[in-house]
């Protein structure tokens, strides 16, 4: 173990609360224990411990200044526990809205707060993706062979349920992992893909070890065999192309996001189906299963129109009695769940964080390498949150995530101490170093 700059012990680099979070995400659901109705998952255990802690750390300033973005953060779980409260009363509300919190702000604060520097954000990106490229050590014989090595191993030796059975696509078994479903497995490896590109192989197409590391996540994202993790490798090799062929054309960001909004305006104006509809029609493998989705996205919108302040809370939405209760979509479910205020929130914190991110000028190469793995794995997660739900690991590596990206906001580094300071750039609001 050593020390970093911010006095925190370290395993191969990477901060021991984090480490032992990544390694809890890696655990299936029935490595957890039950308290009454509460279910205490591994990655539960580590942030319910940490996040007093965390918050202590946040008041105090002593891992950096509070921001706009953390009020953002505990302003959606504020609103999150009183949707939940107003849905099930205070008991109820209390005990769902308490380990939301604990999900959503731990997993946050736990990359907010531990990853603040360029060093940090390396070490993470080398073991999420080092994490990524084990599992394909069991994955791959598991897609050959439908057993499914991890999940059911960990799980068989607790006394938890095996993997369900999914059909097989495109000749292979869909893959676990260690994780509940294959959607799960496939959207964790996905994600690493800018990290290991950007981070690890630096963008030279002639580093040949980070080069193979990155064609290993997209091996570990096709053994899900699941369209929403496809489509989180998809729109990250998208930005990563537009990059690499206008890196030096200013606007070239606005140009893109033109050409979306250009996109969307002509499929509205004549295409016989609305844009989602095109959307989920062709990022799906399935006609049944895009099908299923548009019916989600009408019945669960028109729940939203419903109770659009405060949601329905955990309770059960209105639709056919032939359709599953499983909502693909994860930016639905939070507005069905808690209200259009919290999902409003989520995104403030999301887009905000990454638009002001992006004003900072006159960054080391290695930074802005940080920045462009950091922003085009969230873009990637965004897309594809409009077809698969975020849940389980998958919603705290999400959070984790956003987090793990805000020392470029306001941080640079300083030689003399080896450690990441205040920076000059200038935001548009005053950190604050108290919350209260």
């Amino acid at each position: 173990m050593t020390q970093t700059g911010t006095a925190s012990k370290t395993v191969f680099g990477v901060p021991v609360p984090v480490a032992l979070f990544f390694i809890a995400m890696m655990l299936p659901t029935a490595v957890s224990v039950n308290l009454g109705g509460l279910r205490l998952s591994a990655y539960r255990v580590v942030l319910l411990v940490m996040i007093l802690p965390m918050l202590l750390d946040l008041v105090s300033g002593r891992r950096g200044r509070a921001h706009v973005f953390d009020f953002l953060v505990l302003a959606h779980c504020g609103w999150a526990l009183l949707a939940l409260i107003n849905w099930g009363g205070v008991a109820q509300g209390i005990e769902s809205g308490g380990i939301y919190i604990v999900e959503f702000a731990g997993a946050y604060l736990l990359g907010r707060l531990y990853i603040r520097s360029y060093e940090d954000f390396a070490a993470m990106a080398r073991a999420y993706v080092g994490l990524v490229l084990a599992t394909l050590v069991f994955t791959v014989p598991e897609a050959l062979t439908a057993i499914h090595i991890l999940h059911d191993g960990i799980s068989g030796a607790v006394g938890g349920p095996m993997a369900p059975y999914i059909e097989p696509r495109m000749g292979i078994e869909r893959t676990f992992g260690p994780f509940d479903h294959p959607i799960l497995y496939g959207v964790f490896s996905a994600s690493s893909f800018s990290l290991a590109y950007f981070v690890i192989a630096k963008r030279q197409l002639m580093n040949f070890s980070g080069m193979a590391k990155v064609v290993g996540v997209v091996l570990a994202t096709f053994m899900s065999a699941s369209g929403g993790p496809y489509l989180v490798l998809m729109m990250q090799g998208f930005v990563c192309a537009w990059q690499r062929v206008l890196g030096d054309v200013q606007g070239r960001w606005a140009a893109l996001f033109s050409l979306f909004a250009l996109a969307y305006i002509a499929i509205d104006l004549f295409s016989t189906k609305s844009p989602f509809h095109v959307f989920v029609n062709n990022f799906t493998f399935s006609r049944e299963s895009a099908y299923n989705r548009i019916l989600i996205f009408e019945f669960g919108s028109a729940e939203v129109a419903r109770y659009p302040i405060f949601g329905i809370g955990l309770g059960d939405w209105v639709r056919p009695v032939w359709m599953s209760d499983s909502m693909d979509n994860f930016w639905l479910v939070t507005a069905v769940r808690y209200g259009l205020p919290a999902l409003f929130l989520l995104l403030a914190l999301l887009l905000g964080l990454v638009w002001m991110v992006g004003q900072r000028k006159n960054l080391p190469p290695e930074w802005r390498r940080a920045r462009h793995a950091w922003a085009f794995t969230l873009f990637g997660i965004t897309v594809a949150a409009a077809t698969v739900h975020l849940w389980n690991a998958l919603f705290v590596l999400f959070l984790f995530l956003i987090g793990a990206g805000a020392w470029l906001l306001d941080a640079k580094p300083d030689p003399k101490k080896g450690r990441m300071t205040q920076a000059s750039f200038k935001l548009p609001f005053r950190p604050a170093a108290r919350l209260f």
